[in-house]
């Protein structure tokens, strides 16, 4: 007797089928239904982790991935759209690279939310949470944290068992990128220099001087019998148990090879570097893969300098979207190539964009009720468009995404559900996607 394979939820093929009839389906709609739950049980099976490229001060989005060919000119700006490798998808001329894996990416054109200053757009974005207007949080205070950005969430809740922290932040901490909350043990490794630069180095990744490996594990059999006398003196015994967590956390990544192969971007090749270009973001994404290769889970990379209130159209064009182009376009290629694409989720997002009318200094300002951000792998549909700004891009009239929808897509896309309640150290219940849905249309 033919045995029926079962679904996720119990129920069986010769069921499912006869469900299906009595609901109405054609056979290729139960088919289909077929492959989404094939599918998402294959997605349970493996750990997806998270590329999160954050450009700081705000894209231009009616410049780079929502062009308006047909506004006024002191609207639509000095680029055009050319085409893509997807049949009527378009992107800027300036981001020729971007063009030709667009059929790797899916261009959310309609974001918004409605903090338009930095600060708050930093943790709206970084977190998926609106940090609202009480006295908790600061707008003065650049990198204030109210809720736990997406990297720690990942740290508190994802599945981890590489020796690399689960939560990677490289060349800088990000504004808004710590664990709030959830504590230090949530926080990220920060990497604190530049790829690029010809003498990078990881600090705290060796040991120091003088002290081998033998020694360093006498050091640590000395510390485990101090802090078991601590425990049995019943002193502190939380401290404590927090701090070993840590001594083994810098342990595991001092005497890893794993970890110190991973940061060793000196071992990929000459080409490899070359093609995603000799700039901070483009060293920044190339190690970035090498860390998820290894078993990170979260990596954000900060690329700053794009407030482009002064002399926006070469601002863009000279210095910065050239080395984005390139290192987007480098990261998506290198990915797929490696079989890496599904399972490395790459965001690439910023805290708001720009007005849709150019100021009298040639800039544009900023811009939160409509802007773009694109997503690719994560085993997401991709080539599409999701969302529209009316004629200036200057308000959205399809498809409105929240941040908060943002977060619960990245989550559930890494396992986690978006619905799942932490709660503050007074016992406050917090959901993490703040009650975002996930965007349907990308999965």
């Amino acid at each position: 007797m033919t045995k029926f394979p079962s679904f996720c939820d119990r129920m069986d093929r010769r069921d499912f089928l006869h469900a299906g009839s009595l609901a109405g389906l054609s056979l290729a709609q139960v088919l289909q239904m077929q492959a989404v739950s094939a599918a998402a049980q294959a997605k349970q099976t493996k750990d997806v982790n998270c590329i999160f490229i954050f450009i700081i001060g705000g894209m231009a989005h009616q410049d780079m991935w929502d062009l308006k060919p047909d506004a006024p000119a002191e609207i639509r700006g000095d680029f055009s759209p050319i085409n893509t490798n997807v049949p009527g998808l378009q992107v800027s001329e300036i981001l020729p690279h971007v063009a030709t894996v667009a059929d790797k990416l899916a261009i959310l054109r309609s974001m918004t939310h409605g903090e338009s200053d930095h600060t708050a757009g930093y943790h709206v974005m970084m977190t998926g949470m609106h940090p609202g207007t009480g006295a908790a949080f600061n707008r003065a205070i650049k990198d204030n944290n109210v809720h736990p950005a997406l990297g720690s969430t990942v740290a508190k809740l994802g599945r981890h068992s590489s020796s690399l922290p689960a939560y990677i932040s490289v060349p800088n901490l990000l504004n808004s990128g710590g664990p709030a909350f959830l504590g230090a043990s949530c926080a990220p490794f920060v990497i604190e220099d530049d790829p690029a630069s010809p003498d990078f180095s990881v600090r705290d990744i060796v040991l120091p001087d003088g002290v081998t490996n033998p020694r360093s594990l006498r050091r640590q059999a000395a510390l485990r019998e101090v802090n078991r006398l601590d425990r049995s003196a019943e002193r502190v015994s939380k401290d404590v148990q927090f701090l070993d967590t840590f001594y083994e956390k810098a342990y595991n990544l001092m005497t890893s090879a794993e970890a110190k192969a991973a940061f060793d971007i000196s071992r990929e090749s000459d080409s490899v570097r070359e093609e995603y270009g000799a700039t901070s973001l483009g060293q920044c994404c190339l190690l970035s893969r090498r860390l998820v290769e290894a078993g990170c889970r979260f990596v954000s990379i900060e690329n700053g300098h794009w407030d482009t209130h002064r002399k926006n159209t070469s601002s863009l064009r000279d210095l910065l979207v050239p080395s984005l182009d390139r290192a987007l376009a480098a990261l998506i290629r290198d990915l797929d190539r490696r079989g890496m694409l599904d399972s490395t989720l790459v965001v690439l997002t910023t805290e708001f964009g720009r007005t849709p009318r150019i100021n009298q200094m040639a800039g544009r300002d900023h811009w939160p009720p409509a802007f773009s951000i694109v997503m690719a792998g994560g085993g997401l549909k991709t080539g599409q468009v999701v969302g529209a700004t009316d004629k200036q891009a200057a308000y959205v009239v399809d498809r409105p995404i929240q941040p908060t929808d943002m977060a619960a897509t990245v989550l559930s896309v890494l396992g986690i559900d978006p619905g799942t309640i932490l709660h503050t150290p007074v016992g406050r219940p917090v959901e993490v996607a703040g009650g975002g849905k996930p965007i349907t249309e990308l999965l």
